[in-house]
């Protein structure tokens, strides 16, 4: 009783409401609630969440907010004597203002995501148009060389813009949550390629000294979502390239080492560069979307502000990490690491054994490295470091009977006209004699010029075991059969089989007949998802060899659409191919093509290649 005298005392004219509790055998009893305490427990009996906070082993864990009747309370737990003291702040207001202000704030976020998905529709039909055009008109003959400049800057600029949609769209999905990756067994060598195949040249444009360093590559096929991965890598040098002014430098470097874990590489990614560098302040706000440091010097730099804030959240996709270092005046170093799962890689050197090779470079570095390629795939390199080398080196191998498999060479040797070298190696080799091209260019563009000197085929740099083993394995017996019948694939002819079109856009039913008519496939044409549903069940059974059904469509959409035909009771509709062609190109999007039945997924804008070779999968394959 006098311990109850002493509470009141204390606590008794507290204004909070007030509650004490002692703790016995790992219990908290209550042994005292002040007046306000007991207005809003009348019957004396706290809130189990109250209790449990008490017994907790630290106040701290104590819950951020109670809810008492119609009300909302902070808690406030403290040591007091021998006792734990739970004082109670009424946050009512406090609490509902801010749960209006973040439901408001979801269902804008919901709000935005949905417009902007809508808009990714919206904006992808038109601009598929105009890039299934372009392709059009670029594939016409006899074309004036104005139009065809123009043509290509059309190119161009869509494909720019396709890319602002896509960095728009894919921060909002980053935003949401729902962006997935997918991760596919890819060869690294490709990945890089193709990064280099866009940095080079915008480095060159910028007069920049542009270098690759490579570290130890323990593996080279890796399960990645290269598409994801490729942006991550194109984002960093573009940036590095676009903030670095003229005659300054930019490094990538790129290393694959295995792991202590079975079945498990990092990646280390870096990217350098010598230009304006960061203020520490923008730095701390470098990854946030929409941010863009302001100066006079990049004023006039385009871009969203959405690249960095991308690329960190791809990186963490993986779960990787990101490291920035930055000097204003002095450059920027950005710094990955990311783990992957390795890929079975599909190298088998068997064929190309003991086989030998003369390999002409200047870089003794690279030569070295070529020599070992050639080693793990069972063959033999002669190096030669000039042209009196590779003179020596033939002649020898005509003394002493030695044949060689093919001739390796840089693209550029100091003091060597090379292109007098290859017509002189193919004038004493002979036309069969395979000729191969080392270079960081971009095949493309010098590969008229190379291939009427004599060059058979081209390796990229930097050179990868998987890259050398396969265009020297192209060079054999069982290398040429499979190219024959990969090349009867180049045209495909489907003038036996028919299709039913699902398309409710007028220019891009023209644009996709274009396309399709170039496989001399049979094309009926449905406007609407009810319009093929009708079209196919009054046609006769397997009269379809295929549909191509569009997602988004008035009347019934494209999934609702193929539900329809897979639900009829005759025996095709469960094994007609129906593929998707859309501007739904999302990763959840696929799976709601797969999930309403259908067979594969066609991104807008097409790549034609992709939509005969899709097509190829299901339907019979003839050669024109």
């Amino acid at each position: 009783m006098i311990e109850q005298e002493r509470l009141q005392d204390v606590w008794g004219n507290c204004e909070k409401p007030v509650m004490i509790y002692a703790r016995k055998d790992q219990v908290c009893c209550l042994v005292y609630s002040n007046d306000s305490a007991l207005k809003i427990c009348p019957d004396g009996t706290p809130p189990e969440m109250i209790k449990e906070a008490l017994c907790a082993p630290l106040p701290e864990s104590a819950p951020l907010f109670c809810h008492i009747g119609k009300k909302v309370y902070s808690l406030i737990i403290f040591f007091w004597d021998a006792y734990r003291v739970c004082m109670l702040h009424d946050v009512t207001t406090h609490y509902q203002n801010n749960r209006r202000a973040v439901d408001e704030a979801v269902m804008a976020s919901q709000a935005k995501t949905s417009f902007l998905s809508e808009m990714s529709h919206d904006i992808r039909t038109p601009m598929g148009a105009i890039i299934g055009m372009t392709d059009i008109a670029l594939m016409q003959k006899d074309l004036p060389g104005k139009v065809q400049e123009c043509l290509t800057k059309i190119k161009v600029a869509s494909g720019h813009m396709m890319s602002l949609l896509n960095e728009v769209l894919d921060m909002s999905r980053i935003e949401s949550g729902k962006i997935l990756l997918q991760p596919e067994p890819t060869d690294l060598a490709d990945l890089l390629h193709e990064v280099l195949v866009v940095a080079r040249p915008q480095a060159d444009a910028g007069k920049l000294h542009f270098r690759l360093d490579m570290g130890p590559v323990d593996r080279e096929r890796i399960l990645v979502d290269g598409l994801r991965w490729k942006q991550v890598c194109i984002n960093l040098l573009s940036n590095a390239i676009k903030f670095t002014p003229a005659r300054g430098h930019v490094e990538l470097y790129l290393a694959v080492e295995d792991t202590e874990q079975q079945g498990r590489a990092l990646m280390t990614l870096r990217v350098r560069d010598t230009g304006m560098g960061m203020s520490p302040e923008f730095m701390k706000k470098l990854f946030t979307p929409f941010e863009r440091e302001e100066k006079s010097t990049t004023n006039k730099i385009q871009g969203t502000g959405l690249g960095m804030a991308i690329t960190k959240n791809l990186v963490e996709l993986m779960d990787g990490t990101i490291q920035v270092e930055s000097t204003p005046g002095k450059g920027t170093c950005f710094t990955l690491k990311i783990p992957f799962d390795v890929a079975d890689s599909p190298l088998d050197g068997a064929v190309l054994a003991g086989r030998r090779v003369l390999v002409l470079t200047p870089d003794g570095g690279l030569g070295e490295q070529i020599q070992d390629m050639l080693e793990k795939l069972g063959m033999e390199g002669d190096l030669a470091l000039d042209a009196m080398d590779v003179v020596s080196f033939l002649n020898e191998a005509l003394l002493e009977d030695v044949e060689y498999y093919a001739f390796l060479t840089a693209d550029r040797v100091p003091g060597v006209d090379i292109m007098q070298l290859l017509a002189d190696v193919r004038r004493r080799m002979g036309v069969n004699f395979p000729i191969l091209l080392l270079s960081e260019s971009d095949w493309s563009q010098i590969e008229y010029l190379y291939t009427r000197s004599g060059v058979d085929d081209f390796i990229p740099l930097p050179l990868f075991l998987s890259r050398l083993s396969a265009a020297l394995y192209a060079f054999t017996e069982e290398g040429k059969r499979e190219k024959e019948q990969n090349g009867a694939g180049m045209r495909w002819d489907f003038s036996t089989k028919r299709l039913l079109l699902v398309e409710d856009n007028e220019i891009n039913r023209e644009i996709e007949q274009e396309i399709l008519h170039m496989s001399c496939v049979r094309i009926d044409i449905a406007e609407d998802g009810q319009q093929a549903v009708d079209r196919f069940r009054e046609s006769e059974p397997f009269y379809y060899d295929m549909v191509l059904m569009d997602i988004q469509m008035p009347v019934m959409n494209g999934l609702d659409a193929t539900r329809a035909i897979r639900a009829m009771d005759r025996e095709d509709a469960q094994v007609v191919p129906i593929i998707a062609m859309t501007a739904n190109a999302f990763v959840e999007d696929v799976k709601n093509s797969m999930d309403a039945g259908m067979n594969a997924h066609l991104p807008k804008p097409f790549d034609i290649e992709q939509v005969f070779s899709t097509m190829g999968m299901f339907l019979e394959r003839g050669q024109a």
